[in-house]
This record gives structure tokens, C-alpha cells and sequence, in this order.
């Protein structure tokens, strides 16, 4: 994550509207801090709390799902 530069009053006004006291790392890339953010590199699930394509490559990898069933076509 890259944020943008923010102005002392940016964040005192991010902090008014109570968004971060309940987040990790203080801010959401999908509420209101979303202007915060400049650059996201890598997964933009794992920012949002879980890596989702990751995820889905260990489960397949493990056979607990599978990626394309038959569908008896």
C-alpha cells in the first residue's frame, strides 16, 4: 500500500468521521480512506482482509475443492 500525502487536516477529518477506530491499520481500502490510497502491489483482497485467489490455489492444491467440476455435460 502507497498512500497519498495527507494534510494535517485530512487526517483529523478522516479520523471525525470514526472510520478507523475499528479497522486494522486504521483505515479501509473499500470505506471512506479509499481517497487515501495512491497504489495498491499485490492482492487487493488481501488488503480488503483475505487473499482470495491465493486461497483458492491452496484449496485446490490440497483437493479441497475443486476449480472446474464436471457438470456432466
Amino acid at each position: 500500500m502507497r498512500f497519498k500525502h495527507l494534510t494535517p487536516e485530512e487526517i483529523r477529518g478522516y479520523i471525525k468521521t470514526g472510520e478507523p477506530m475499528d479497522k486494522a491499520g486504521a483505515y479501509a481500502v473499500q470505506g471512506r480512506g479509499s481517497y487515501m490510497i495512491k497504489e495498491i502491489q499485490g492482492s487487493y483482497t488481501n488488503v480488503v482482509g483475505l487473499p482470495l485467489c491465493e486461497l483458492v490455489e491452496v484449496l485446490a492444491r490440497i483437493g479441497a475443492i475443486e476449480l472446474y467440476p464436471n457438470t456432466g455435460s
